[in-house]
């Protein structure tokens, strides 16, 4: 048991070691920029999802009609 401890106390400090000393956080410049990169690249997902919806809708629509 006292081994457990002794590695969960290890585990602790490492991950504080990790996220507080050898971690390299953004500035607030950069993360905005980051950001900005993120939702613009997701509108355009989104539209280039909205078109190929639109397009393959269009595409159903042509078929089904050729068919009745």
């Amino acid at each position: 048991m006292l081994r457990f401890l002794g590695n969960l106390r290890a585990l602790w400090n490492e991950t504080l070691n990790e996220v507080f000393v050898k971690a390299s956080w953004p500035t607030g410049k950069e993360l905005a920029h980051s950001t900005l990169v993120v939702i613009g690249l997701v509108a355009l997902a989104g539209v280039v999802v909205v078109l190929c919806d639109l397009s393959l809708s269009g595409l159903v629509q042509f078929a089904t009609s050729l068919v009745r």
